[in-house]
């Protein structure tokens, strides 16, 4: 599993390019620096903003082609252990798509990648996380300071939907059982 080449289609091939595109042309700088980096992170976004996406087929206008962004073989292999877990631990924790724990955990541990709509559901997080990410940073474009507001303020959103609940005291209990 993860082996192989990765396309992005459509509008999430767009909204990939630009994650991964320059925003200040001074600085030279970018939210995320890889397509790669992009494909392990997005789906966890995704996830955790609950959000998937259907496969997509836009076309540039200019040319009547389909909007592609390719990862080669061997960048998807170098984050494939990333990949894995992550795919793993979205196959654990997503009781909508499979409400029996049993059954999750077999996704998790024993058959992982073995069903084609396992990895169809992983897909579906990875184009949603796209647009999570690129609504959260991109969208309204702007100045170099537009862009670092908004990653404060996405990087501000995640802390408090997600780091709040979090209690220090609690982690060193869950560590020391």
């Amino acid at each position: 599993m993860f082996d192989k080449s990765y396309k992005f289609h459509g509008i999430h091939a767009k909204k990939g390019k630009e994650l991964t595109g320059v925003f200040d042309g001074d600085s030279k700088a970018q939210f995320i620096k890889f397509a790669k980096d992009l494909y392990a992170f997005a789906p966890l976004v995704g996830f955790l903003y609950n959000r998937r996406a259907n496969l997509d087929h836009m076309k540039n206008p200019e040319t009547g082609e389909e909007y592609d962004y390719n990862i080669m073989t061997e960048q998807v292999i170098s984050v494939q252990d990333n990949l894995t877990f992550h795919f793993c631990l979205i196959m654990l924790l997503d009781s909508d798509y499979e409400p029996d724990e049993k059954k999750r955990i077999d996704k998790a541990f024993r058959d992982v990648g073995k069903l084609p709509e396992d990895e169809a559901r992983f897909d579906e997080f990875v184009r949603g996380g796209i647009d999570v990410l690129h609504e959260k940073l991109i969208e309204d474009g702007g100045e170099p300071e537009d862009y670092i507001k908004r990653l404060y303020d996405f990087i501000e959103d995640v802390h408090e939907r997600w780091n709040v609940k979090v209690n220090s005291d609690t982690l060193v209990k869950l560590c020391i059982r």
